[in-house]
């Protein structure tokens, strides 16, 4: 079992940028808003982990989430992912720390099969388990054996930058390929591949 789940979340009105060019605000929102309550409910669903923390600046987010019985974590206003996650991996080495699966929101096809499976693969002891997006090169999940082993790099090129970090610190690593954890939403050609699964 994986001590926790760790769900960045952007405010549902900003979230998805590259999406706004096809996309009503509207719609946009309600599509940030599924994409979340979906991550968070197949999270919960999973049975892998032990406690799911969210982290946003939208408060519909961290109120959605404590009332699913989840920890919500404000985020401070940095825009910055690996700052986020940085505030909130202090926070959970200071609640006990554990195992940590860093998972975003926009993976339509996420199930829980995919998480328990997931949780088979990764390091017995002091390590990272990395699954890269469809291209190879950017990190669709990120999973660190405790909270402080080493600082996350989302972002261009992320794969290889964890990877790196990895082994600067010595790390064991697991590269995990799953076909639905490694397709993520992010273009407008992303939008038109995923079709139904996102009604």
């Amino acid at each position: 079992m994986i001590t926790w789940a760790l769900i960045p979340v952007k405010r549902f009105n900003m979230g998805k940028s590259r999406l706004h060019e096809i996309l009503a605000p509207t719609d946009l929102d309600a599509l940030n808003r599924k994409l979340f309550h979906r991550t968070l409910s197949t999270c919960k669903e999973s049975g892998v982990f032990k406690q799911v923390m969210v982290i946003s600046e939208d408060p519909d987010a961290l109120l959605w989430s404590m009332e699913k019985g989840c920890n919500a974590l404000t985020e401070d206003h940095t825009g910055n992912l690996n700052l986020a996650l940085s505030q909130a991996l202090n926070v959970i080495r200071q609640n006990g720390g554990g195992s940590v699966l860093i998972i975003p929101t926009d993976l339509p096809l996420l199930s829980v099969e995919d998480l328990r499976s997931l949780a088979k693969f990764t390091p017995k002891g002091s390590g990272v388990l990395i699954v890269p997006d469809h291209q190879m090169t950017g990190t669709n999940a990120l999973y660190l054996a405790q909270p402080d082993l080493m600082p996350t790099a989302f972002g261009t090129n992320s794969c290889a930058l964890h990877c790196a970090l990895a082994e600067e610190h010595n790390l064991e690593q697991v590269i995990y390929l799953n076909y639905n954890i490694q397709h993520d939403l992010d273009t407008p050609e992303d939008l038109e591949f995923f079709g139904d699964h996102l009604n």
